[in-house]
Order: C-alpha cells, then sequence, then structure tokens
C-alpha cells in the first residue's frame, strides 16, 4: 500500500501527465486557437496553469516566495503570447520545470509533513497536502479544457458512440451530430 507521501506525487504526477498528454505534436495554430466567444488560447491556458504551479511551489517550499510577477517566465511576464513554435515549445517545457520542481520538492516528504501548515499565495496557510491537491486539481481542470478546445478547432467528436444526454435531449438510438458533423 502506498504511504499519502507517495499517493500525493502519484497524484500530483498524474495530473501533469493528464494536462500535458494534449500537447503531443500541437501545431501553432492549435496553440494559438481560440474557440468563438472564448478569451483564452491553448497556449494561453497552458500558460496559466504553468504560471500559478511555479506560484504555488514557490509559497508551499522556497524561504522567499515568487508571486505571479516575481516568477521567471519564458521571454519574460507579457500581456500576450508570442506567436511562435519556439514559444509554445518554452512554455511546454517550463510546465515540465514546475512538475519537477514539484516532484524534487515532494521526494523525502513523509504523511507527517503533508500535514504541516505552508504559505500560500492568497495569505493564509494550508496544510502541503491541500496544495498539493489544489495544485493537482488545477491541471486536471485544464487539461480538460485543452481536451475540449483542441477537439473543437480538431472537428473531433470526443462523445461520438456514446449514448448520453445533450442540452436537454435524449440521444438514445440516435446520437446528437456536432455541429461541425452536421450535413449542408
Amino acid at each position: 500500500m502506498r504511504s499519502r507521501a507517495e499517493m500525493s506525487r502519484y497524484l500530483l504526477d498524474y495530473a501533469y501527465r493528464a494536462m500535458v498528454g494534449h500537447l503531443d505534436g500541437m501545431t501553432l495554430e492549435e496553440a494559438l486557437y481560440v474557440p468563438e466567444g472564448g478569451y483564452r488560447s491553448v497556449l494561453g491556458t497552458l500558460k496559466h496553469a504553468a504560471g500559478w504551479s511555479h506560484v504555488y511551489r514557490s509559497y508551499a517550499f522556497d524561504p522567499s516566495p515568487r508571486h505571479w510577477n516575481e516568477i521567471t517566465w519564458p521571454h519574460g511576464l507579457r500581456d500576450t503570447v508570442v506567436k511562435s513554435q519556439e514559444y509554445v515549445d518554452d512554455v511546454i517545457s517550463w510546465f515540465g520545470l514546475a512538475h519537477q520542481e514539484w516532484m524534487e520538492a515532494l521526494t523525502g516528504i513523509n504523511d507527517q509533513q503533508l500535514f504541516e501548515m505552508r504559505p500560500v499565495h492568497w495569505g493564509e496557510e494550508a496544510p502541503l497536502y491541500d496544495i498539493v491537491v489544489i495544485i493537482a486539481n488545477h491541471h486536471v481542470y485544464h487539461a480538460g479544457e485543452l481536451n475540449q478546445i483542441l477537439s473543437i478547432y480538431r472537428g473531433e467528436a470526443w462523445e461520438e458512440g456514446e449514448e448520453v444526454e445533450e442540452n436537454n435531449v435524449s440521444t438514445a438510438g440516435h446520437r446528437v451530430i456536432p455541429p461541425w458533423k452536421q450535413q449542408q
């Protein structure tokens, strides 16, 4: 049976892999895609998740925690993304660095230390275990966003073949055809 410390590392690693699983082979066009009516691109979502991962880890482990404006951003903190494959690759690597730093920081942590109070960026403290759960949940949440946004861009119906109710319309026996697959 795994210890809580081992489970914490597993949880965080699983959540990270859920996020990066959507990035393999992603094109620049896909990275820059923003759905109609949306605000954040795939790349923007990734940059957001990576940034908070760095902040939460810094607060949980660094003697002098660094907030949003103080962390080291790829190509510097900026209001807009750089529309280049190099920038996409750098943000993906930066997210990987945040994960690596988390995993290293959690190495050697025992079950008792998981319940020690650590600072969080909003000025309070929380048990380390709760902070790990928060950041893992954040990764999984945004992994779902990436899945949906990339599926829309690629014209894939991720629910195709499922018998589910959508938009209060039962699909039992007929399924709902996604708008991008409807015949003209």
